[in-house]
């Protein structure tokens, strides 16, 4: 049950942009608007949509209605909101579809490079490197140090070719001269059951799916991809402690909506997200047990984020000539 509590004294009128037909609309939004979110039904980034949207009819005086779009490695959704030319759409996001989704698959509908105008940065989560606890290892240095002393014995798994947990082994691999086989899954779930069964020995692991397993002492962790310890995790040192402080990076999940979306009304959603965000806990979708970052950020910060996401993650994408069929 969402509880409802108007922000704004008053229905908000946004002056509107024209379509991308260049008829000119109505101010926004002036009819109900999809926000399509490309997670099941459920807990976490569902929970948060349906909150959020209730935030934002309340605010704005227009039914936002959740669709849930998943599959096809977000792209679904992505696609979905880039084709909404009467603008009155918005999409729950993760990073691939308005980062590296061009780059891996060249007849991509859309390009995120122009398909999209940026709203809000809502979360920011860390990724965790685990070991099966019978790798010889206890902190980076040492797993680096391990894998250069047994170049081709040692595998690692990632949820898909071209998600960040392949794509980050990989840009380590080539900075660090390091030769551990990648063994793609579909998902954290399968992998962490061949990490746990010691099929595989490492992974780049989800706070939320790998804490269980850590506190129980049946994954170790060796270090964080955060700018900030954890405070599920308070003993895990970053990796900028462990002597990269260039290196961090994240899983994210942001709100994007179509290019032609008027500016002022990006600007305003983004501020009733973070009031939101501020003050009801279902806004935020349990995402802090998870160890992830609340920001939702101005709509400048999500678009300088996809820009260097697009940058370098492409570069590495390119380098091991990937592609959606990989």
């Amino acid at each position: 049950m969402l509880r409802r509590r108007p922000l704004l004294a008053a229905p908000l009128l946004l002056a509107a942009t024209t379509t991308a037909q260049g008829q000119a609309t109505a101010p926004w939004p002036n009819r109900p608007v999809r926000f399509i979110v490309m997670t099941p039904p459920g807990p976490g980034s569902d929970q948060m949509a349906r909150a959020l949207a209730g935030h934002y009819q309340m605010a704005l005086g227009q039914p936002f209605v959740v669709e849930n779009r998943p599959g096809a490695g977000g792209t679904i959704t992505a696609q979905a909101v880039a084709s909404a030319t009467d603008l009155h759409a918005i999409g729950l996001v993760f990073g691939g579809p308005t980062t590296t989704a061009r780059a891996l698959n060249p007849g991509l509908p859309y390009d995120p490079a122009t398909a999209f105008s940026a709203v809000t940065l809502l979360t920011r989560s860390p990724f965790v490197l685990t070991t099966h606890p019978s790798f010889p290892a206890r902190n980076w240095a040492e797993f680096v140090a391990v894998v250069r002393a047994n170049p081709g014995r040692y595998r690692y798994a990632s949820i898909g070719p071209g998600t960040t947990t392949h794509l980050a082994m990989e840009e380590f691999k080539h900075r660090l001269g390091l030769d551990i086989e990648h063994v793609p899954y579909r998902g954290f779930a399968p992998a962490t059951l061949d990490l746990l069964a010691n099929r595989v020995e490492v992974m780049w692991h989800s706070p939320f799916t790998a804490l269980q397993h850590i506190r129980a002492g049946v994954l170790a962790a060796l270090v964080q991809t955060g700018e900030r310890r954890i405070p599920q995790l308070p003993e895990m040192p970053t990796l900028a402690e462990a002597g990269l402080a260039d290196a961090a990076f994240f899983g994210w999940t942001g709100i994007i909506a179509p290019a032609a979306f008027p500016p002022a009304a990006a600007e305003r959603l983004a501020v009733l997200t973070r009031d939101a965000m501020a003050r009801d806990p279902a806004a935020r979708g349990g995402m802090e047990e998870t160890g992830a970052e609340i920001v939702a950020s101005p709509p400048a910060d999500l678009a300088e984020l996809q820009r260097r996401e697009t940058a370098r993650w492409a570069a590495v994408i390119s380098r091991l000539g990937l592609t959606v069929t990989d």
